[in-house]
């Protein structure tokens, strides 16, 4: 019996301590000592903060399926007298959405059920969704809004723009994003000198560190084989055949010759090809580089692209300028006799292997440059990289870090992806972009947001609609010809490189179009970019503006402003002395450089758009930098008043 009855004992103590341990470990829980602490803080506020009741606390969004308890350490996040308070009970910063309506998890991800730090963030064991790191938190913005301009979310706008821009749909399947197949290498072989093509698809940033196209780490014997491949196209769009060259590019005399060049340049600086095409690595940032131009294409291609580029490449963003036939000769030979590579090695004689064309059309294929160039007979490629739709929501266990070293985590993976994607494994074909650190973390941020999670309806800020407008007549040849949907954006379809033009009868008087038009000139010095000389006609810019007199006006817009000396004078008051106009446009030359001058405003400016911008600059042009001072009537036709006296 002895044995028996101190195996008893010994159960009888052990349940004791059991009982005894289980209510002092529910008294030590992490969270409870977090309430206590919240108590004690704002017990000793100069501000009356209610105290709250020791407990779980918990957000339940029936809608997301999602219940939250991160609010039962996070005490004080709606909470503005703790502002400045530690972890975690300082106040959230503000966001455009209450917690009571999505939670915590909805955005900051984690495991939302759990009651300890460790496994609230979800740097858990089974747990694929840990919190996002404060570089990547926008990633969940994503999640919702699909324009591509949101609200508060910078670094995901721009890895947004960087994914359009590197063309990533182009191997990969991305929701949202369209493939682009620019430029197209049609009559490539009648375009570029096989010298600069072996060094371009080995190095293409070695020769404009600013392009797009990224670097595939070709071999030499990849790269000329591939090159020999791309030359053997000699056909162009349409049938399309090079006209011949002038007998003044041919054989001009030295005299001949120099005269050429100098009006060539002379027009190049008039025409301003400077404000889209980088020179060297200065100037505009729309258009190929040219600095080496000459060394790169031949010169009966480059008479016939600049003479008429639309019939060489059909779709490109270059206008056609009115050069007359000995102007056009001028500027090719000018730019024949300037932009040359000098440090280019002279072509050597080169036998293409017998077998380049198949070998050639497998390396096209190998390395998907289907994906974003359209090649004659050669099909467009379908995705060949991995389905990113849901790529947010990928599961570590999927992923091979290989012998990379880094951080094991969603974020860390694709960021190292984006910037040296070969450090998984040499048989990586992900070419290397070149992304600066930051681009590569915001286009991770970008990717994170595709989680493929179910979103109600009522959440969702659908992309803005692709506008469908298309000027017809004589007035859409010349939008065509000009290209001027490149720079421009008219009705909601263009490129905001320039003005939106949608009301620009509204804002600009016809005579000062038409003067524009004529001799282009930069409203702000300090920009790069600035309209080109097309060297118009009067009937071609006759058309323009009837055009616009007709269809980019507002009747809104009209408004009477006072002419009288006295308004002006009150608004000359308020000009320099109560809102500080000087500080960023100039009058006279003297003022800041942040805004467009405004001497003789009257001239070009109609006083109904000048009224109407001075009370509300951004109704007509969101996302302006120009303030909105909240002017009254009488004080937006006061300083109307003065700006209009500026004669």
């Amino acid at each position: 019996m002895k044995p028996l009855r101190a195996t008893f004992a010994i159960v009888a103590v052990l349940f004791l301590v059991v009982l005894a341990v289980s209510p002092l470990k529910d008294y030590l829980r992490e969270w409870k000592k977090y309430q206590t602490g919240y108590n004690s803080l704002v017990a000793g506020l100069p501000q009356r903060v209610k105290p709250v009741d020791i407990g779980i606390r918990q957000v339940w969004v029936q809608k997301l399926d999602r219940v939250d308890r991160c609010v039962t350490c996070h005490l004080g996040v709606k909470e503005p007298a703790l502002h400045a308070a530690l972890e975690p009970y300082r106040t959230h910063p503000r966001i455009y959405h209450d917690v009571d309506d999505l939670g915590c998890t909805f955005c900051h991800e984690g495991q939302g059920a759990a009651t300890e730090y460790r496994e609230s963030v979800g740097n858990v064991k089974y747990w694929d969704r840990p919190i996002l790191p404060r570089a990547y938190l926008e990633a969940s913005c994503a999640k919702c809004h699909r324009e591509n301009d949101v609200p508060g979310a910078p670094v995901l706008n721009l890895g947004r723009k960087l994914i359009r821009e590197s063309n990533c749909a182009g191997c990969h399947r991305l929701e949202a994003y369209q493939k682009q197949w620019i430029p197209a290498l049609d009559g490539i072989g009648e375009k570029v000198n096989r010298t600069w093509l072996v060094a371009w698809l080995k190095h293409p940033k070695a020769y404009a560190p600013s392009t797009k196209m990224p670097d595939f780490l070709l071999s030499d014997e990849e790269a000329g084989t591939l090159a020999d491949f791309l030359l053997s196209f000699r056909t162009f769009p349409r049938e399309a055949v090079l006209d011949p060259l002038p007998a003044a590019l041919t054989s001009p005399g030295d005299a001949q010759k120099a005269k050429l060049v100098e009006l060539g340049a002379t027009k190049f600086r008039e025409a301003r090809c400077i404000s889209c095409h980088p020179i060297n690595g200065k100037g505009g940032y729309v258009a190929p580089e040219l600095g080496k131009i000459a060394s790169k294409v031949g010169e009966q291609w480059l008479y016939n692209y600049v003479k008429q580029p639309k019939r060489l490449q059909p779709g490109v963003l270059m206008p056609r300028y009115r050069f007359s036939p000995e102007e056009l000769a001028g500027v090719v030979a000018y730019m024949e006799s300037e932009f040359v590579d000098y440090d280019m090695e002279k072509p050597a004689p080169h036998t293409p292997d017998p077998g380049f064309y198949e070998k050639g059309r497998a390396l096209f294929k190998k390395y998907s440059c289907g994906g974003c160039h359209g090649l004659p007979g050669m099909a467009r490629a379908e995705e060949t990289g991995p389905d990113l739709s849901a790529i947010g929501a990928k599961k570590l266990y999927e992923i091979d870090f290989g012998r990379s070293g880094i951080e094991q985590t969603l974020p860390s993976y694709l960021k190292t992806k984006l910037l040296t994607p070969h450090v998984f494994g040499e048989s990586m074909k992900m070419p290397q972009f070149g992304f600066r650190e930051d681009e590569a973390e915001a286009i991770a941020v970008a990717l994170l947001g595709n989680t493929g999670d179910r979103i109600p309806p009522d959440l969702i800020v659908p992309a803005t609609p692709q506008s469908a407008f298309a000027p017809q007549g004589e007035f859409g040849k010349l939008v065509d010809d000009l290209a001027c949907l490149g720079c421009h954006v008219m009705n909601g379809r263009g490129r905001l490189v320039a003005t939106d033009l949608s009301l620009e009868a509204g804002q600009a008087r016809r005579t000062w179009i038409e003067g524009y038009f004529k001799i282009p000139y930069s409203l702000r010095p300090v920009l790069t970019e600035r309209m080109p000389n097309l060297f118009l006609s009067d009937g071609e810019i006759k058309t323009l503006v009837d055009y616009m007199e007709t269809s980019f006006i507002a009747d809104t817009l009209e408004h009477a402003v006072p002419s009288d000396p006295t308004a002006a004078a009150i608004g000359r008051g308020l000009y320099y002395e109560r809102y500080g106009c000087q500080s960023c446009h100039q009058i006279g030359a003297k003022g800041g450089y942040v805004g467009p001058p405004l001497d003789k405003l009257a001239v070009r400016l109609t006083p109904g758009w000048i009224f109407h911008w001075l009370k509300n600059p951004q109704g007509l042009k969101p996302g302006t930098i120009e303030p909105n001072n909240n002017l009254s009537d009488a004080e937006a036709d006061a300083l109307a008043a003065f700006l209009l006296s500026l004669k």
